[in-house]
């Protein structure tokens, strides 16, 4: 039912509208005339009985930043294997103007403003991880918290379009260098872990995960726990990879490469990396490169698309085959005959 009662301002009358309904919150509107109240409040009436109406009294008094902060609050991420890649992607989320933005008013032109500063020192790639999390976290608000907002403004805004793969490997006599250039590494598990890295193709983060228990000395297999898609899988060791285990001396924390005094994050595992790059003279290289050359030596050697899904994890052979792999044509002419 709809109420009407006058109020006398300084200047003016005016008249408040006031419609309540049980199962509702009073919504509450002032009018110059009482003609413009009734119709007003009739059409409230209408969306009440048609299921049409939307609350957006509490989206109103939130910013973008404040669904931001309860969505780590509440642990949301938590689930997630790129929990700490979605930690930070918030962090930069909250330093931009961006999240200062109330939510009613947030709209497709924030987005792509937002979208022009991060292209300004972000990949494209970046941006869209960005995008991708805004919007995760704006949909949570609307099926969870109950926060009613007229649309997803980021559904509207295209990604970014990505750029060719990098297609770089270790060329000519450059590994030798690099191995080189790490055995004068302060860090003395460097060369070893480029080793076994290029060996079996394993990602910087499964190395730095891998433990003591989880070889089969027996079977020469490493088992890999908590990978990047989710999923545990076990790699045969070669030779040369299975010697590097052995050579390790043990450690008490079960670690097969664990943290010291030189190396206590990943961050520092890098700056050493740069620096053996640096006295290699090896230029635009990075670790995850080592994959890409790993898989590339894993078909040189003849192994079919399966045997190297095994040790690179891949799950869709279109990416091995695409991203992970460069061969040399020069290597391949004795084998054409």
């Amino acid at each position: 039912m709809a109420y009407f009662r006058k109020r006398k301002l300084k200047t003016i009358t005016t008249i408040l509208a006031t419609v309540r309904r049980v199962g509702h919150k009073p919504i509450y509107k002032s009018f110059v005339n009482k003609k413009d109240a009734q119709k007003w409040a009739r059409a409230i009436e209408r969306k009440i009985d048609t299921g049409g109406l939307s609350d957006y009294s509490e989206a109103s008094k939130q910013t973008l930043g404040d669904l931001i902060k309860r969505y780590i609050r509440e642990g949301k991420h938590e689930g997630r294997k790129d929990k700490e890649m979605i930690q930070s992607r918030v962090n930069n989320l909250l330093k931009d103007t961006i999240a200062d933005i109330n939510l009613l008013r947030l709209s497709t032109r924030h987005i792509a403003e937002y979208r022009d500063r991060c292209r300004k020192k972000w990949s494209a790639n970046t941006f869209n991880n960005h995008k991708s999390l805004l919007s995760i976290i704006i949909d949570t608000a609307i099926t969870d918290w109950g926060i009613y907002l007229p649309f997803n403004p980021c559904k509207a805004i295209k990604r970014e379009r990505i750029p060719k793969p990098r297609n770089r490997v270790l060329e000519g006599d450059e590994e030798q260098r690099l191995i080189e250039a790490c055995e004068q590494s302060k860090f003395v598990y460097l060369k070893s872990m480029v080793q076994f890295s290029i060996e079996t193709a394993i990602r910087q983060g499964e190395l730095l995960k891998a433990r003591r228990e989880h070889i089969n000395w027996e079977k020469r297999t490493l088992t890999l726990y908590d990978t990047k898609n989710g999923e545990d899988r076990t790699i045969p060791l070669s030779e040369k990879a299975f010697s590097i285990l052995i050579s390790l001396p043990k450690q008490f924390s079960g670690e097969l490469f664990p943290s010291s005094s030189w190396v206590r994050s990943r961050d520092e595992l890098n700056w050493h990396w740069k620096l053996a790059l640096r006295t290699a003279k090896i230029k635009n290289l990075r670790w995850h490169d080592l994959r890409r050359h790993a898989c590339s030596l894993l078909f040189e050697k003849g192994l079919s698309v399966p045997q190297v899904q095994v040790l690179s994890g891949h799950k869709d052979p279109r990416i091995l085959l695409n991203t992970y792999t460069k061969l040399d044509p020069e290597k391949l002419v004795s084998k054409l005959g």
